[in-house]
């Protein structure tokens, strides 16, 4: 199999070779541009030999002119639905198509992106979330303009030569964690946008990560994806097999992001073995629960790989 051919089938919970293998690290490129960016993660796919290009946002979400945080509803009534040609989007399509001509039709090019909630906190700041729900019709207006500049976004990425979309959501996570909602507060604030940007999405392999620990994953598990990703390893999040209970969606994890830096390799063979004996090697994507350090050490990089060949 190539790699798009392995990857569409793991998707589809058709039989594969073997299961796809992907990581990924942030290459802090939003000042050096979408050229520089794209260099950054063909090299980084190439020499890893990984079988999806996932490309890390780093461009993020333009805020309207003079506005650096959120200090009250004012600044929220400002946002209005921006065009492609902001640099935070043309960049990145920059990148996208410049990475479908580097590698052609036989990688998966999977982009990652955020709902509206978190592409506004992203700028302005997390601690500012509780202003947000606390002036919802300011706010409300102020998501719907993001969701209606991301739901554009999503067809130029498409049109870009984008295969998939990695859709990271924090709308899981309950009180009393850091960033956890109450239910009233996901369905006013979460849910409608987030299944706006997901039908956006169509036409791509739409992956949900499920970002977070102390999740309640029956908020999201309806979600219009074909594939779900989840920090497995995290204390006090479902298990590979367990999510396997859960649902008949193709799973992406089962390498810990939190402890790579540090394992031998010994151990880092026995957790991916150990994931797939959960998963199973269909419907499955090797990959950490979430982004890697970026000192994670080559050999384990290697040993991700090279090990996955043989399973």
């Amino acid at each position: 199999m190539n790699r798009t051919q392995r990857f569409q089938a793991a998707i589809a919970g058709a039989p594969v070779d073997r299961p796809p293998c992907t990581a990924w690290v942030h290459f802090a490129t939003d000042r050096l541009g979408g050229t520089e960016h794209a260099m950054r993660h063909a090299r980084f796919v190439r020499d890893c030999d990984w079988d999806i290009c996932k490309i890390v946002n780093d461009f993020r979400y333009p805020l309207p002119e003079g506005v650096e945080t959120l200090t009250g509803p004012t600044e929220m009534l400002r946002f209005e639905r921006e065009p492609m040609s902001r640099e935070s989007f043309s960049e990145e399509l920059k990148c996208i198509r410049l990475l479908r001509a580097e590698f052609g039709d036989e990688m998966p090019i999977m982009l990652t992106t955020f709902d509206p909630f978190q592409q506004v906190m992203r700028r302005v700041g997390y601690t500012r979330a509780s202003m947000v729900f606390g002036h919802p019709r300011e706010s409300l207006r102020m998501l719907d303009a993001v969701c209606r500049t991301m739901e554009d976004y999503m067809g130029a990425v498409r049109q870009a030569g984008c295969d998939a979309i990695f859709f990271s959501v924090n709308s899981a996570i309950t009180p009393p964690q850091s960033r956890g909602i109450d239910d009233r507060t996901f369905r006013e604030f979460f849910r409608p946008f987030e299944l706006r940007m997901l039908e956006a999405m169509s036409g791509m392999t739409r992956v949900l990560h499920i970002h977070g620990t102390n999740l309640d994953l029956s908020r999201v598990l309806d979600y219009p994806v074909e594939a779900l990703s989840v920090s497995d390893r995290l204390a006090g999040n479902p298990s590979l097999a367990q999510l396997r209970t859960m649902t008949d969606k193709c799973l992406m994890g089962g390498v810990d992001e939190s402890t790579i830096v540090e394992k031998s390799l010994p151990e880092l063979r026995a957790e991916i073995h150990d994931a797939v004996r959960q998963a199973g090697r269909e419907r499955f994507i090797l990959s950490p629960g979430c982004t890697i350090p970026t000192q994670t050490p080559w050999y384990a990089l290697e040993a991700i790989r090279r090990t996955c060949e043989a399973l």
